[in-house]
This record gives C-alpha cells, sequence and structure tokens, in this order.
C-alpha cells in the first residue's frame, strides 16, 4: 500500500513541476523602458559563472536576456523553456552584442 502513495507523491510532484508558471507579476524594471515583447518563444536558461541566470532566445544570435524573475524552480542550467514578457531598453557601450538585455517573464514553461 505504501508503494502506491509513494508513486502518487512522486507523479504528483512530477506534474506540479511542469505545470505552467504564470503571474501577474508587477514590473520589476520600472525604470527602463519596454521596447518589445516576446510572447510564447522557446529559449534556454544558461547559468553564468557568478550563479545569476541568462536566458538565451533560440533562432537569435548574441541575445541574452538578464531575467529579473526568474522562478528558482526554472533556475536549471539549460533548462528548456517557453517564455513570454517584455524587454527592456538597456545602454550598451559600443557596437555589437556585450550586454544582457533586461527582462520582465510574464510566463515561463516547460
Amino acid at each position: 500500500m505504501n508503494k502506491h502513495y509513494l508513486i502518487l507523491l512522486v507523479t504528483s510532484l512530477f506534474c506540479i513541476s511542469c505545470k505552467k508558471e504564470k503571474k501577474d507579476v508587477e514590473d520589476c524594471l520600472p525604470n527602463l523602458t519596454s521596447y518589445r515583447q516576446i510572447v510564447n518563444k522557446r529559449a534556454s536558461i544558461r547559468q553564468l559563472p557568478n550563479g545569476q541566470f541568462n536566458i538565451i532566445e533560440m533562432g537569435t544570435i548574441n541575445s541574452r536576456l538578464e531575467p529579473c524573475n526568474l522562478p528558482i524552480g526554472f533556475q536549471v542550467n539549460d533548462l528548456q523553456v517557453t517564455i513570454s514578457g517584455d524587454v527592456k531598453a538597456t545602454f550598451q557601450p559600443g557596437p555589437g552584442p556585450c550586454c544582457a538585455e533586461g527582462f520582465v517573464i510574464r510566463e515561463i514553461r516547460l
């Protein structure tokens, strides 16, 4: 009988972890202007050497998003996700890719 409860518990936890993470979030970067929106785009989570995380949009070159509100359950290196949210205008000091853009996650899911 205990095996059945364990299987039920593991199955429940797996289903909860795969559930959409959708929130009515406040803008965690209110002083920056949104200049584009991302809607249901595939991306991958990347952990930086300093322990922070960036999001890399699939199909782009050198596009790094720096989320200000990445849920802890999605802080996994190389995790493939689908994201929606607001990309914020950031200052880039020179030509070419150098910086990550601020990103407010509105929805993230596996």
